[in-house]
């Protein structure tokens, strides 16, 4: 199985929402390249990534190829370019998103609206963006061939973790659709008063990563209420399976639907 999802695609697209969004729904880190040159370009009070020095594009483009080094089972990498980026280094799953123009140009309209003067969101319109990124790709890879993606997403109408949900389904063959449903509301704060964001401990309650949740539940000491992991989490620890009644500490994190999750697993030392 490839360990690194490439996602790509215009402006406006959803990359960056669907990568969060499988991050999220999975517990694996995700990077955007585009977020680094956005940095870059409103340091310096540009408003093109193409006024971007181009040797800034090449360090980045050395950093997210070392990124393949990385200890993680699971890499979830989103850029316009990173097919082009990524394009030697082999084993990639790639996923090409795209979206209807008027889509497109709704969603750029209403990040400039929202953000009210303030929104990272750089260039002045859909079009002028395209046409900068051809101009930008033709410099900075001028002899990448186009790719074959694993997985063709047409996003104009749907939903970024529906999308996800696709994507991951493809990738490892889990079906991850109990966890998220178009329309569905958050889940019910009820069911995880009491617990909060920080260090904490408790025991394995249950653990299956072959089976719907792929992971499991600890019962947390100080809330005694059951903190859900994700399989991933586990395998980044190095823990291996978890057992029933296992001691072990970790860090509670907000999971994205109104819950938590818990992450950074360690074995709990003996008194």
């Amino acid at each position: 199985m490839s360990r690194v999802i490439a996602i790509y695609g215009k402006t406006c697209s959803l990359k960056s929402d669907v990568a969060r969004a499988i991050s999220r729904l999975t517990g694996y880190k995700m990077a955007s390249r585009g977020e680094a040159v956005t940095s870059e370009a409103l340091l310096y009070m540009q408003t093109r990534g193409n006024d971007v020095a181009t040797e800034f594009h090449h360090k980045l483009d050395r950093d997210t190829r070392a990124m393949l080094d990385w200890p993680d089972p699971v890499l979830i990498l989103e850029s316009r370019f990173i097919d082009a980026v990524l394009q030697d280094c082999g084993d990639i799953f790639y996923v090409h998103v795209s979206s209807e123009d008027s889509a497109r140009e709704n969603r750029w309209d209403h990040r400039k609206e929202e953000g009210g003067g303030r929104t990272r969101q750089i260039g002045d319109s859909v079009a002028q963006r395209d046409a900068d990124d051809a101009a930008l790709r033709e410099l900075l890879y001028p002899d990448a061939k186009p790719v074959e993606p694993n997985m063709e997403i047409d996003t104009t109408a749907g939903k970024a973790y529906d999308y996800a949900i696709q994507i991951w389904s493809a990738f490892t063959g889990e079906d991850l659709s109990h966890l998220v449903i178009s329309g569905a509301e958050e889940m019910d704060k009820k069911q995880t008063k009491g617990l909060k964001p920080g260090a904490s401990a408790g025991a394995v309650n249950v653990y299956n990563a072959l089976r719907n949740p792929f992971g499991g539940y600890i019962t947390d000491d100080e809330s005694g209420r059951d903190v859900f992991i994700h399989k991933s989490a586990v395998e980044s620890s190095g823990l291996g399976e978890l057992v029933k009644g296992q001691r072990v500490q970790y860090q509670i994190v907000e999971d994205g639907f109104g819950g938590f999750r818990a992450v950074d697993i360690k074995a709990e030392s003996a008194p």
